[in-house]
């Protein structure tokens, strides 16, 4: 004669964390042009706000969210990487109203050639032609300039320090996901 054991239950605080986990690497397919990548569930789909943006997530909750925007100008169009770098770096300036130091980085093992550029600090962002914000402290951009060749896709996540450096690896996983 077998005997059936009862499963004993799971501590809840295993249950939780085992939840947590899950709903953690939960991803939503996108398409970006003719390519795929994937995105974390907490990232917040929204319609794109103008043609020029491919995807637009927010992250984090009122009244301080960070936003991912993946923008596309077509082909030939936007700018180099480098003038990308340089009127983003512009964006930003220190405690002491002075320059800010990029960090830059060619990723390795993409699809694509892929450059991120990280800038924290004061951030005055400049949107469309001349639309130039008062500079907000305590920010950080993560921005990526991915060579297609279609055109580069130049995607950018920006906000609160703290919202964007807890989202910084789901970010890098986004931009060398594009065209695995």
């Amino acid at each position: 004669m077998v005997r059936l054991r009862r499963a004993l239950p799971l501590p809840a605080a295993l249950l939780l964390s085992l939840l947590a986990t899950a709903c953690a690497d939960a991803r939503q397919d996108v398409t970006l042009l003719e390519w795929t990548t994937t995105a974390p569930e907490s990232w917040v789909a929204g319609a794109p706000s103008s043609e020029m943006r491919l995807a637009e997530y927010r992250i984090g909750s009122e009244p301080d969210p960070a936003e991912v925007v993946v923008y596309y100008f077509g082909e030939g169009q936007g700018g180099s990487v480098g003038d990308n770098l340089q009127r983003w770096t512009a964006q930003f300036s220190g405690p002491d109203g002075g320059p800010v130091e990029p960090e830059i980085e060619r990723l390795e093992d993409t699809p694509f050639p892929t450059t991120l550029v990280r800038l924290s600090g004061t951030y005055a962002r400049q949107i469309g032609m001349g639309g130039d914000q008062p500079g907000v402290p305590g920010q950080r951009l993560l921005s990526a300039v991915v060579e297609t060749p279609r055109g580069n896709l130049y995607v950018q996540m920006h906000g609160p320090e703290r919202v964007v450096a807890g989202e910084q690896q789901a970010f890098v996983d986004f931009v060398t996901g594009i065209g695995s």
